[in-house]
């Protein structure tokens, strides 16, 4: 990989909602972006005024054959990453990618070797697993003297109004999400997972599985609401609750008393409404706005390209993911 200490050059690809926010992270961390690419040269032309010395392109070939990165971002549909991050990685420069990083395991794996032959880097924007909620449970897991239970739920409105092929299509797309997470909070490989599905019409999810004595269950929904996301580890010692839409956490001790059970529902939401006061003045005075933990994934993927940091994800848990998310995806469909 290459270990540059400078100020790093960073085109984006895709100047919607996601791009938007990758151009100003990127900035905000003290990089310089220099292109932006959208099929619509209206949308490129409109983030790249935003950004001092970034000119607009309609296709990554374009830019590339006028210009050289260290650096490009995804922010497009599925089906365009894989192309994409071919071309940027054959022209010398490394990617972060939305996720899921590619359709399938046997295209992740191909763009990863492709990017180890060429000593680049290659990640996934697995934000969740880099939320200050995320880590500090990771750190107080101990705690819990034995994972029993892992709760994932995701409520979105992200295709409100669309048709039932775009729910499940997103629906799809937010499977990377908890997988992510397992494989940052749970010390096991794909070999030590076994899964069962269900199916409740198109964007209704709800995976069960087990893994090292754990229970899984992993519901995604694009008709329920409220919309929230969250995961809930529950051990023999204790619960951690983690609010992903907002990237904070509460760790509950295990403790058994008449008093405790009497006094649960407000010790608990009183420590919700103070980590949840805490992290909203913490992430006000840093402009965090929304997306929390996309920075810190991105502070980390920067720092490994200058060669301070390793690299955020390791190949083996990109891997997982992906190997994962295809077994998930053919039991959906009942292969």
């Amino acid at each position: 990989m290459t270990r540059r200490t400078r100020t790093l050059r960073a085109a984006v690809v895709g100047a919607g909602l996601m791009g938007r926010w990758h151009a100003r992270e990127l900035t905000r961390l003290g990089h310089a972006l220099v292109a932006v690419i959208d099929s619509s040269e209206k949308k490129a032309r409109a983030l790249a005024k935003e950004h001092d010395g970034a000119r607009e392109f309609t296709t990554l070939s374009d830019a590339l054959l006028n210009d050289s990165f260290d650096v490009v971002h995804i922010c497009t549909p599925l089906d365009s990453h894989a192309s994409l991050a071919t071309q940027a990685l054959e022209a010398g420069a490394s990617v972060l990618v939305e996720k899921p990083l590619a359709a399938d395991l046997a295209t992740t794996q191909r763009l990863l070797d492709l990017a180890s032959s060429k000593n680049l880097l290659l990640n996934p924007v697995h934000q969740f697993a880099f939320q200050q909620g995320v880590e500090q449970a990771g750190k107080n897991l101990p705690r819990l003297q034995g994972l029993l239970h892992v709760d994932f739920t995701a409520c979105s409105a992200g295709a409100a109004d669309q048709s039932d092929d775009e729910h499940e299509r997103i629906a799809l797309e937010i499977l990377p999400h908890p997988l992510s997470l397992l494989a940052r909070l749970l010390s096991s490989n794909n070999d030590d997972y076994e899964w069962k599905t269900l199916r409740m019409g198109k964007g209704e999810i709800r995976c069960l599985g087990a893994a090292l004595g754990t229970a899984i269950s992993l519901t995604i929904s694009m008709h329920g609401r409220p919309t929230q996301n969250y995961i809930r580890l529950i051990g023999r010692e204790g619960t951690i609750h983690a609010d992903l839409f907002h990237g904070f956490g509460v760790t509950e001790r295990g403790t058994v008393s008449k008093m405790r059970k009497i006094l649960h529902p407000f010790t608990l939401s009183s420590a919700t409404l103070l980590n949840a006061g805490h992290n909203l003045a913490r992430r006000t005075i840093e402009q965090e706005q929304a997306y929390p933990g996309l920075r810190a994934l991105m502070r980390a993927f920067y720092s490994a390209l200058q060669g301070r940091k390793p690299p955020p994800l390791p190949p083996e848990q990109i891997l997982f993911v992906a190997r994962e998310r295809d077994r998930l995806i053919k039991l959906l469909a009942g292969e």
